[in-house]
């Protein structure tokens, strides 16, 4: 390598650094040593190549430019310096665009196939195919993503006449059978998925690799099996992929525009990575490491401009704007408004309400929330709601806890009855002390420090605290709330509670003061153990009708013992007095709300699932996942096993190099590459630091992950193969480069040949399918297959199995396979919201008949109790005096229509 001596390093006022290899450019002058030395315009004018310069190690010149350096006689001047610049051209010729034509067509039919098979509801189907529909009929829902790729499904079903009727319930529901248009809304995602054929040829060319490299890189994005099952199914990965893939694009094509800043088309492809970088976001929440991929990308671009003293302060601020604008602005702007979208056409109220704040319902149609008296006085008959977790409102009901005091149960119930209900009134001594004024009928407000005391409406028993541990939290700094007491009884000092009001409405500034409905949130502080009002979202058991646990914890947060009256009602209030409501908020404030919604949300999606699996056995698929089973055919997540193992390499193989050249470079010795060092790095390196950006994150996740979420690193981790192999080959001849390229191809599409079966689920053999398993953790279901090696029986022929699938043989006759045996069966759609859901469930109904018999048994039986003992003692439940004869049971009534938190059923993927 003698001739890499003759290379030259030199850096340009304003471009990137080159280095020129005459050797490799062909050109002919010679040097005053006698080496080959091309002329600038020589060198890079491809209108006047030098004699000779045909050829440069039997390799042609058109095929080892470095990415179309064109300057010389049409060489773009630096508009700082008057230097020339030499970044990267798109230079795409006609023949190129044939080729990619030809490449496009073969991609159309290896993803368009049978696309409608199968014509069963898929996997997360279930929950993506439902949300589309209620896009349809415009009924608010709650999902853990962003709203963009399922408002382009429920697009795609309108178009194709899904009339968001069917409700896709569960995986193997029949399409056809239910007249769901099932093949338009997946061709949505298929042809999303053959856009990034024609988008990784771009990106290649823009990154300035060769055509036959840009051509390889294509085909295999065409055949690779993992890409190709998750674009074949109403899924939302396919979007996110494809807005990945555009920012991508788009990116590496403004670089090639770096000679022109803020020419018209330098700024439509700044403009238009930033848009598809919004539109990434608002697909999935993955679109936050390409932010992250480009952001620092933009600080080393501009690190670079900011040390070249040929860019004046001016057009440097100039530089810094646009990228602001561009990549941070734009992406904002565009998430909002694809939430506005979203908000606008889901303006009904729907079984997502329940997750939102009482602001936020009230501006969906069919809810009306407050028109409330404003001023809360005591005596006031009030329903209190939690406002920190929107579980419900302060309830109670004539059941008492099996553990503990076992006094009566306080809870938060999520619908709107009349067990929400208390009544405001004053500590005994106050009452005394009112009644003994001058005007013991006067309506007294309640202020800020207060002390209160909450009598339950229907059961006449007060809100009570004690050092007693609750049923299901029972830590030391946590006590039990019950309701104790009855009718005419006085009470004692465990049902004293101090009124702390810590936030209020700037627009109403007496609510910091005084307590105000809706305006107000509020504490209530025990005065005896010195511990708020409380709630965690834990669910008590059967028993208490698994309505969510209500405490008082010591030293507790602020949020989670925040409080609002949300209905407040009194006899003799004027009817002109001002009333107070929850205020609409604006879109701000919605995506606001919606995105704190959504991260707390995914953080609590730590479930184990039987399909789970960790960053760290992504690179090497450790193992897939099974979407959907159905007799002998099966959909199963694998990718194609040489493409995923050697872009890993690719990646370790640019980090490690990177790592050995900082320590020589650091002893002086520096190390061209063969030329192609700085090409490299801005090629390959921007791809390496993209995928590391969309793979090192996971690990710091709880949360439940899965393969499909490493398919946009792998995207981009293929395209750093395929550019190492370009760069590393240009100085072998042709026939050992295209040898390579074409052996990774052709093994590429074996690969796809021999694991397309578990991609399309399509019929397979039970022989093949064991010989291509190559890891006993790829755990697709081979049973499932026809063994040609097995013999029908006769008495199976006669009589079927029940548990035994009819399948038909090679020869014609029926062979019965069992479907009894060890393999993972297929992974039925999941809910990551389980919990979630479970909280917003309605409490079952109540025994009332079974209820009011026992109440009577314990009345008998305390007044029993209270006629002996005397007075009654906390922590020992007397029989009230008098049972309200009105009481017909907790939770009785139906909730309010728009109140009824029914589960909201929400996707895997983050």
């Amino acid at each position: 390598m003698a001739h890499l001596e003759n290379m030259r390093y030199r850096k340009q006022p304003g471009a990137s650094a080159v280095y020129e290899d005459a050797t490799v450019i062909s050109g002919m002058s010679s040097n005053t040593a006698g080496t080959p030395v091309a002329h600038d315009n020589d060198l890079y004018d491809s209108t006047a190549p030098p004699p000779n310069a045909d050829l440069g190690y039997n390799y042609e010149k058109k095929d080892l430019d470095y990415t179309g350096y064109s300057t010389g006689s049409h060489a773009a001047t630096s508009q700082h310096s008057g230097s020339v610049d030499r970044t990267p051209r798109l230079n795409i010729s006609k023949s190129q665009w044939m080729t990619l034509g030809v490449i496009m067509i073969i991609a159309a039919y290896v993803r368009l196939w049978r696309l409608s098979n199968p014509a069963n509801v898929v996997f997360d189907e279930v929950h993506f195919g439902k949300f589309a529909g209620k896009y349809i009929n415009g009924t608010y829902f709650f999902d853990v993503h962003p709203p963009l790729a399922k408002m382009m499904f429920a697009a795609a079903g309108k178009l194709t006449g899904y009339d968001g009727v069917f409700d896709f319930k569960s995986i193997g529901l029949d399409y056809i059978a239910a007249g769901v248009p099932y093949v338009g809304m997946r061709m949505l995602p298929a042809l999303l998925g053959l856009s990034m054929v024609p988008v990784t040829y771009i990106s290649m060319a823009a990154l300035g690799h060769a055509a036959d490299a840009c051509a390889l890189g294509a085909l295999l994005i065409a055949f690779e099996n993992a890409l190709l099952t998750q674009s074949r199914l109403i899924l939302l990965d396919s979007a996110l992929i494809f807005f990945t893939g555009l920012t991508v694009m788009f990116w590496s094509l403004f670089f090639t525009e770096s000679h022109r800043p803020f020419s018209n088309r330098w700024w439509a492809y700044l403009l238009l990575t930033g848009i598809n970088m919004g539109n990434a976001l608002s697909c999935k929440w993955v679109g936050l490491f390409l932010v992250a991929t480009i952001g620092v990308w933009t600080l080393k671009d501009l690190w670079e401009k900011l040390g070249d003293l040929s860019i004046s302060p001016i057009q440097y601020t100039k530089h810094f704007v646009a990228r602001a604008i561009a990549l941070i602005v734009v992406p904002l702007t565009v998430y909002l408004f694809w939430f506005q979208v979203h908000f606008s056409v889901l303006h009904k109220s729907g079984d997502g309400n329940a997750f939102m704040s009482p602001e936020f319902q009230n501006s969906l149609d069919g809810v009306s929330l407050g028109h409330t008296p404003r001023d809360v006085y005591y005596g006031s008959r009030v329903r209190i709601r939690h406002d920190a977790t929107n579980a419900g409102y302060l309830h109670s009901h004539l059941s008492n806890y099996e553990t503990g005091s076992k006094q009566q149960q306080v809870t938060l119930y999520g619908f709107r009855d009349d067990n929400n209900y208390w009544v405001l009134t004053r500590t005994e001594a106050a009452e005394e002390k009112h009644l003994n004024s001058s005007d013991p009928n006067a309506l007294e407000q309640i202020k800020d420090g207060d002390i209160v005391r909450l009598l339950h409406w229907k059961t006449y028993r007060r809100l009570h605290s004690h050092d007693e541990r609750p049923p299901v939290t029972t830590n030391d700094y946590q006590n039990e709330v019950t309701g104790y007491g009855w009718q005419g009884f006085k009470g004692d000092s465990n049902d004293h509670w101090r009124v702390q009001i810590l936030e209020s409405d700037p627009s109403v500034p007496e609510s910091k003061k005084k307590l105000m409905s809706i305006h107000s949130k509020f504490r209530l502080i025990h005065t005896n153990q010195h511990c708020a009002l409380f709630s965690n979202r834990k669910k008590l058991p059967k028993w208490a009708h698994e309505q969510v646990e209500v405490t008082c914890m010591k030293s507790a947060k602020f949020p989670k013992t925040l409080w609002r009256i949300e209905t407040n009602i009194n006899e003799k209030i004027p009817a002109d007095a001002p009333l107070a409501e929850y205020k609409r908020p604006g879109l701000i404030a919605k995506v606001v709300e919606a995105t704190a919604v959504m991260w707390r949300v995914n953080n609590g999606l730590t479930k184990s699932h039987p399909y789970e699996s960790r960053p760290h056995t992504w690179p090497w698929m450790r193992r897939g996942m099974a979407y959907w089973g159905n007799g002998n055919r099966g959909i199963y997540l694998l990718g194609t096993p040489i493409l995923w193992w050697l872009s890993f390499i690719a990646i370790a193989l640019f980090a490690g190099l990177q790592v050995v050249m900082f320590f020589r470079d650091c002893r002086g010795i520096h190390d061209r590459l063969m030329g192609a060092r700085e090409r490299y790095f801005e090629s390959v390196g921007f791809l390496s630091i993209g995928w590391l950006l969309h793979w090192i994150p996971f690990f710091l996740m709880g949360r439940q992950l899965f393969l499909h979420h490493y398919l946009p690193a792998l995207w981009l981790a293929i395209m750093a193969l395929v550019g190492s192999l370009d760069l590393f080959t240009r100085r072998m001849s042709r026939r050992v480069r295209q040898a390579l390229m074409f052996g990774l191809l052709l093994i590429t599409i074996r690969m796809y040949f021999q694991y397309s079966h578990v991609a399309y689920g399509s019929p397979w053999t039970r022989q093949g399918c064991e010989r291509s398993k190559w890891f006993k953790s790829w755990d697709y279901d081979c049973k499932r297959y026809l063994d040609l090696n097995a013999k029908p029986s006769i008495t199976e022929l006669d009589i079927p199995k029940p548990t035994q699938s009819v399948s038909q043989n090679i020869g014609g006759q029926p062979l019965f396979i069992s479907a009894n045996h060890d393999d993972p069966p297929a992974a039925e759609h999941f809910d990551p919201l389980e919990h979630e859901n479970k909280l917003n469930e309605p409490a079952p109904r109540i025994d009332h008949d079974k209820l009011n018999s026992n109440a009577e048994k314990l009345n008998e039986e305390m007044i029993k109790a209270a006629t002996t003992a005397g007075e009654p003692k906390d922590d020992v439940m007397p029989n009230p005096a008098h049972v309200d004869e009105n009481f017909v049971g907790a939770d009785a009534g139906n909730p309010e229509p728009h109140s009824v938190p029914a589960a909201a059923t929400i996707p895997s993927q983050i």
